[in-house]
């Protein structure tokens, strides 16, 4: 199957906004203000790997014909730009480069989508029952886990407690919590139970969402490094240890998933409307 111009100039767009906005979060002194320097630092580090996640992409487009697996790496990707910078268009003080952030977004929203409504799930093979089940399992854990521990900072405030603990900027709800709770645990969660009802849809989607996951963690550890590699002080939050065991198990997850799924080349992505 050939690679349509689309994915192609998306990838470019993408590249040329993530290193745009990277290299002046990362020269500006002002590309952050008003957050804890803690905060500064990893947001710097997940510049630095999203310009990584940007040459990944051109990477993975630079031939004019579709591989089904380097297809779905290049969505968890995707996935991966487009919830970071949904962060940073509503937990950053704006900033020159709030444009860039819009675009950014735009691209990769669209690319997102138009590659997971154009999945033809009965072109894809089926892995073993085991690796479905536990993938599944995991995935369904994984929504709970974390749906449960943003609900014990958020549910006390509700209750008449004190304010949740990050807040967003201006005391808005953090981002985190707005998207998790809204977007990504709910489709997590979704996706546990496709491989759970044994549906082939669920394979591909699995691993999108596997490795959007691991990009991200990978990201916010980075952070947590540079933090120690320079002295400042480490905060970590409830779901740091979670973070690593999810990260370690997507890992291995990603490898076994990537080395049984397999697809009909010819026909793994329906048409769009106008081709």
């Amino acid at each position: 199957m050939r690679r349509g111009p689309l994915a192609l100039w998306s990838s470019l767009v993408l590249a040329v906004g993530i290193t745009t906005a990277s290299a002046y979060g990362l020269s500006a002194p002002d590309a952050y203000r008003d957050l804890p320097d803690a905060t500064v630092l990893g947001a710097r580090a997940q510049d630095v790997c999203s310009v990584a996640v940007a040459g990944l992409l051109v990477l993975l487009v630079r031939r004019p014909v579709l591989s089904p697996r380097g297809h779905l790496v290049r969505l968890g990707l995707l996935a991966y730009v487009a919830y970071s910078y949904a962060i940073y268009l509503t937990g950053v003080p704006m900033n020159r480069v709030f444009l860039v952030y819009v675009a950014i977004e735009l691209a990769a929203g669209a690319a997102l989508l138009d590659g997971l409504a154009r999945l033809r799930g009965a072109a894809w093979t089926r892995v073993s029952r085991p690796l479905e089940r536990g993938t599944g399992w995991t995935l369904v854990g994984v929504a709970v886990l974390f749906a449960l521990l943003w609900l014990s900072t958020l549910a006390p405030y509700a209750l008449g407690g004190a304010a949740p603990d990050p807040e967003g900027v201006g005391g808005t709800a953090y981002p985190v919590f707005v998207l998790d709770l809204v977007v990504v645990l709910p489709c997590i969660a979704a996706v546990g139970a496709l491989l759970l009802r044994g549906r082939r849809i669920g394979g591909p989607l699995a691993v999108v969402a596997l490795i959007k996951v691991i990009t991200l963690f990978t990201a916010l550890w980075a952070g947590v490094g540079a933090a120690l590699v320079t002295g400042e002080p480490v905060h970590l939050g409830p779901d740091a240890a979670p973070s690593v065991l999810l990260l370690v198990a997507s890992a291995w997850l990603v490898a076994r998933w990537l080395r049984e799924l397999h697809a009909d080349r010819r026909r793994f992505l329906r048409p769009r409307l106008w081709e």
